[in-house]
């Protein structure tokens, strides 16, 4: 474990150093498997940490996998910076609904009932809190979603997809709202 933010950089090539010292703004890195973006990304995190650029305490870091956030929070605990937040996009994004929804965040509430299909403001009233016909709905619904992202289904054709596979559709929904914008799929390593 690296001491000063000057020791952390002295193992990494010319392309990974210049990606960790760019402590500020985005950076895009485009490499292929096994190059080392990983690596790149979580020193990148541990740079800014220990430069004092960042608190460390402040900083989420998302993938797209369980296992590739899994990699990375292991990786920044080894480089002295635990307390980074490493996570998935949807993991993250239920977590913030969670957090919010029962605390009675409008915005919250109207995207759960999104998600669940209910109508929201203009179409009747967004209730906050669960929904009472169905407890776990909120839950099956993003599992859905992450099912979908994973056979990389857009929503519209989320019905014929999971009647293909067998899947009942979520809290019985048969359609996804035309509020929920269509998905794109891009390709990536994990990281």
């Amino acid at each position: 474990m690296p001491g000063t933010s000057e020791a952390l950089l002295a193992g990494l090539d010319p392309e990974q150093r210049e990606v960790a010292v760019a402590a500020r703004g985005p950076v895009c890195v485009l490499a292929g498997a096994g190059t080392g973006k990983t690596r790149a990304i979580t020193y990148r995190i541990a740079y800014a940490a220990l430069s004092g650029t960042v608190d460390p305490a402040h900083v989420l870091a998302l993938t797209f996998t369980v296992r590739a956030a899994g990699e990375l929070r292991g990786r920044l605990r080894q480089l002295g910076v635990g307390q980074v937040r490493a996570s998935t996009f949807h993991a993250a994004a239920l977590r913030q609904l969670n957090y919010f929804w029962p605390r009675g965040d409008r915005r919250a509430a109207a995207a759960a009932d999104r998600l669940q299909g209910r109508p929201g403001p203009g179409g009747g009233q967004a209730r906050p809190g669960p929904p009472r016909r169905h407890p776990g709905a909120l839950a099956d619904t993003a599992a859905e979603i992450e099912w979908a992202k994973v056979i990389q289904v857009r929503p519209d054709g989320y019905t014929a997809a999971a009647a293909a596979a067998d899947r009942s559709a979520v809290a019985g929904r048969t359609t996804w709202p035309r509020s929920t914008p269509p998905t794109r799929s891009c390709g990536g390593s994990g990281t």
